[in-house]
Order: structure tokens, then C-alpha cells, then sequence
């Protein structure tokens, strides 16, 4: 006899009947999570099937293409409005400053750069002399001695 535990399987005929849809479905949603989940295994953690599915949508495209709002007023029609629109160009204004504020300025930049360059040029000088007795040619006695 076979084990209790084991699971039926309805053939793919059975399956095609009209009266059979919705178990059909049922059944190839179930392999697909099976599929899915023998795919995923290693990436997806206990944590994760613990805390389930955290999914956003948004429907509009305004994000994507970076569009203002769609309600506007101008020139005192409707002043909520108006204070929002306000608001709002504020805060792009202090982003735009905060991303262009500078951590070192011209002075300390240009100061940083001339120590660097002579550093940089005593260290070649150095070399240049430790070199140079390596490529001296040799004196016509040390190629008579040999």
C-alpha cells in the first residue's frame, strides 16, 4: 500500500474538462509556488517569509517623469495652493544648495595641490640622484681589469 503522505496528481485530461477549471488553476498556481520556491530557496531568508510581502504600487507616472503636481494656482486664485507650491520649490532650492555646498574650498583645494606637486617633485629629485651613479658608465680601467 502506498504512504498516506504522498500526493495525487490528477492527469492532465481530467484537468482539460470544463467543469475542472478552477482546479486547474489551483494546481498550476501550486507548482509555480513550488517551482518559485525551489528557485529561490538560497535568496530568500526565514525573515523574509516571516514578515511577508511588502509591496508598493503606484499608479501614476509622476515620479518616473519627474512632473509637478497636477493642481496649480497663480496669481492668488487659490492660496493653499500657492503656500504648497511654495513649500515645495523651498525644499528644491535647499537640495540644490546642499548639493552644491563644498567641503574644501578654492583656497584650501589650491594649497593642498601646490604641497602635493612639490612632494611629489622632491620625491622624483631623490630618485634622480640615487639613479644616477647606477647608469654611470665605467672608467676605462675597470674595463681593462677584466
Amino acid at each position: 500500500m502506498g504512504t498516506p503522505n504522498q500526493d495525487v496528481q490528477l492527469s492532465k485530461g481530467i484537468l482539460e474538462m470544463k467543469f475542472m477549471k478552477k482546479t486547474k488553476e489551483k494546481v498550476e498556481k501550486e507548482l509555480d509556488d513550488k517551482e518559485g520556491q525551489t528557485m529561490y530557496s538560497n535568496e530568500i531568508t526565514e525573515e523574509m517569509r516571516r514578515t511577508g510581502n511588502l509591496v508598493f504600487i503606484t499608479t501614476s507616472i509622476v515620479n518616473c517623469k519627474n512632473l509637478i503636481d497636477g493642481r496649480l494656482s497663480f496669481g492668488g486664485m487659490n492660496q493653499d495652493i500657492e503656500k504648497l507650491m511654495a513649500n515645495d520649490y523651498a525644499k528644491i532650492l535647499e537640495q540644490e544648495e546642499k548639493r552644491k555646498e563644498k567641503d574644501v574650498t578654492d583656497v584650501e583645494m589650491a594649497k593642498g595641490y601646490s604641497t602635493l606637486v612639490d612632494n611629489m617633485s622632491k620625491k622624483f629629485k631623490n630618485k634622480k640622484s640615487k639613479n644616477k651613479n647606477k647608469f654611470l658608465k665605467p672608467s676605462t680601467n675597470e674595463v681593462l681589469m677584466e
